[in-house]
C-alpha cells in the first residue's frame, strides 16, 4: 500500500509538473510572437519616418542646387 501511494504521488507529481511547463512554453512561444509582430510594425514606423527625412533632404538639396543656379 505504500509503495501504491509513493507510486501514485510521483505520477501526479510529475502529471502537474509537465503540465506546468506546458503551459509555460505556450505563454512564452505566444509572448515571442507579440514581441515580434510589436518590433516589425516598430521598423516599419521608423522606415517610413528615415524615408520622410530623406525626402526632405533631398528637397533641401535641390532648393540649394536650384538656388545656386538662380543667383548666377
Amino acid at each position: 500500500m505504500k509503495i501504491l501511494k509513493l507510486t501514485l504521488s510521483i505520477l501526479f507529481i510529475t502529471i502537474l509538473f509537465t503540465a506546468c511547463t506546458s503551459k509555460t512554453q505556450t505563454h512564452v512561444v505566444e509572448s515571442n510572437k507579440d514581441d515580434v509582430s510589436s518590433l516589425l510594425k516598430t521598423l516599419i514606423e521608423k522606415e517610413q519616418e528615415i524615408n520622410k527625412l530623406n525626402q526632405n533632404l533631398e528637397d533641401c538639396k535641390n532648393k540649394d542646387v536650384d538656388s545656386k543656379e538662380n543667383s548666377k
